[in-house]
């Protein structure tokens, strides 16, 4: 009888044990489109990490750190294997407890700093408790442009349209640097009740990121401008839109 009690007491502690897990570091990275990683200077990128079967989010947080080693990205080739990144370069270091091999859904969203042009990417990837995934991480990829658009109508119904843009690290447009505004179509629809009225090219006119053009308009009313840059080499665009008004002289 003792001995029956004894059986059935361990059967109900093992049952009642917690399940243990591993606690799993996986760095998060996301590299922006023909550029450099994204950090701190343009906002950060928030992370969400869950379980594709479930749905279950099991780690959020934040990427911050620096865009990285521009000769290593930018302008030298790089071998396989080699690192892309040190310890200052932007990420999120993600702290998992898991029991099992899950597949993950690692999603970054941002910048934040630039809500108008915010984006999203995520990738899929197992993950094994106990083993790491660190250095270089999971990188992912963002495309796209920060743009950052306005309008200024002068007395006489003339119209200034302004641009602001930057690749999607906050790295710069200019004349002979690494991002050159000769590569980029920069323009802007402009748009009244939804319908397309004209569409301008924007002069790069510097000295940073600065593109701009001049209309008439003769017409009285609320107007829609939505100004786009376009790099057909690397599949990179970036929108943002302007309100304005023309009124009666």
């Amino acid at each position: 009888m003792k001995s029956r009690f004894l059986w059935m007491f361990g059967i109900i502690a093992m049952l009642a044990s917690p399940v243990y897990a591993d606690e799993t570091q996986v760095m998060v990275r996301v590299l922006a489109g023909d550029s450099k990683f994204i950090g701190t200077g343009v906002g950060g990128m928030r992370v969400v990490v869950e379980d594709v079967e479930t749905g279950e989010i099991l780690d959020q947080g934040w990427i911050n750190g620096n865009t990285g080693d521009t000769p290593l990205l930018m302008e030298n080739p790089i071998a396989r294997g080699s690192r892309l990144t040190d310890d200052k370069t932007a990420g999120y270091l993600a702290t998992l407890n898991i029991n099992s091999p899950r597949l993950l859904r690692f999603t970054a969203i941002g910048p934040y700093g630039h809500r108008q042009s915010q984006q999203e990417t995520s990738v899929t990837s197992w993950v094994v408790p106990g083993k790491h995934i660190l250095d270089d991480g999971l990188i992912l990829t963002l495309p796209g442009f920060i743009v950052d658009a306005w309008a200024s109508v002068t007395e006489n119904g003339q119209v200034e349209i302004l641009a602001k843009a930057s690749l999607m690290c906050g790295c710069p447009i200019k004349p002979d640097g690494l991002w050159d505004p000769a590569n980029y179509e920069v323009k802007a629809m402009i748009m009244q009740d939804e319908r397309k009225i004209t569409e301008v090219d924007l002069a790069f006119t510097g000295p940073v990121g600065l593109f701009s053009a001049k209309l008439e308009l003769p017409e009285p009313g609320h107007y829609k401008a939505i100004v786009y840059i376009f790099d057909a080499d690397n599949a990179n665009v970036g929108v943002d839109r302007a309100m304005f008004e023309i009124t009666k002289p």
